[in-house]
This record gives structure tokens, sequence and C-alpha cells, in this order.
């Protein structure tokens, strides 16, 4: 019997192909589920903290008018009837850039009278910042004092019609990696004269 010193067992060129093609298939199909997943997993994460801001907004609304009409309650109050009401929705008072087109931000306590902080987003940035530090009720605010830019950006606008109604939209808009349209969450409410001052 002829031996050829050439004739060795093992694996031809082919075979070692389909079996790298095999491999990559059975890594990359997992691995990219993981990807879809976290990345998933961060915009719901993005579209719930937008969503809690959204409806903080529409609360700084309501405490805004309650500021003005709760203490016409007080027996010392020397306003007129309807004078907090018409204070509130007045174009021209301390919420008027709230009921322009463009908007306005308001931040809770950080006034030194416990009054809300209205920013007006037609002259500066409605972008909300992030303070790890803050005591107070919300760590995103419109105040860029040692906080950090968030993502997020947030435009109350307000509306009288008809009389004795007023409809809050409070928008919170942002960007997720790897999204390329800017997303937005839209949470709406009604305020009214309930005391009727």
């Amino acid at each position: 019997m002829i031996k050829y010193p050439y004739n060795q067992t093992g694996f031809s060129l082919v075979e070692t192909l389909v079996a790298i093609t095999i491999l990559l298939i059975v890594i990359i199909g997992p691995l990219t589920l993981v990807s879809n997943s976290a990345r998933s997993t961060d915009f719901a994460n993005d579209q719930v903290m937008a969503f809690f801001l959204a409806q903080e907004g529409l609360e700084l609304a309501q405490a805004a008018r309650d500021d003005l009409l709760i203490p016409t309650f007080d027996p010392s109050y020397t306003g007129t009837s309807y004078t907090a009401w018409d204070t509130f929705v007045r174009t021209t008072g301390t919420y008027a850039n709230c009921f322009a087109i463009d908007g306005c931000g308001l931040d809770q306590n950080t006034n030194t009278d416990g009054s809300l902080v209205i920013t007006n987003c037609q002259t500066d940035s409605c972008q909300l910042y992030f303070n790890p530090v803050l005591t107070e009720r919300s760590r995103y605010t419109h105040d860029d004092t040692g906080g950090r830019a968030s993502r997020y950006t947030r435009v109350i606008t307000m509306d009288e019609s008809p009389a004795g109604q007023v409809e809050v939209i409070s928008r919170v808009t942002w960007r997720s990696d790897g999204q390329r349209a800017e997303q937005e969450v839209a949470a709406i409410t009604y305020l009214f004269n309930v005391y009727g001052r």
C-alpha cells in the first residue's frame, strides 16, 4: 500500500467558513436582541420622566392660581371681588408669559418669598436642568445654577377661553439617544375660578 505524505485529516477551508458563519449567527442574534432591548428601556425611561415633568407643570399652574386665590379667604383681604382671578388671567399680569404663544416655564419655591419663578420661553430657553442636591420638591428646574443641562424642555401655555376657564397645556420635549426626531409628551388640564373670587 502506498502512503501519500499529504493525506492529512482536518477541516477544509469551506467547512471552516461554514462553522464561522454559524457561530456568528448564533452570537449576533442575541446581542442584537439585547441591544434593542436596552434602547427600548432607555426610551421608556425617558418617556416616563417626560410624563412626570409634564404632570408637574400642570400642578405648578394650579399652584399659581391657588397662590393668588386662596389668600382672598383671609378676613383681612382688601381686594375687590374677582380681583385674584383677573390677576391670574390678565395678559399683562404676573403670568402674562404663560398666556403668550411661546408659553412660560414655572418652578416652585426658588424665589425668596416662596412664590413660583416664571421663565419667559420667548427670550430664555425653557431647558430643564437637573440638580441632584436640591432639597426642594423637584430636582428639575429652569435654573441652571448648580445643575447640569438635561435632555428635557418644558413649556407651559395657558388660554382663557371661554371666560372663567383656563386651558393649561404642559409640553415636555426631549431627544433620546439613537432617536433622530424630537419626542414630545403633552398633558392638558382645565382650571376654573372655583373659588368665585
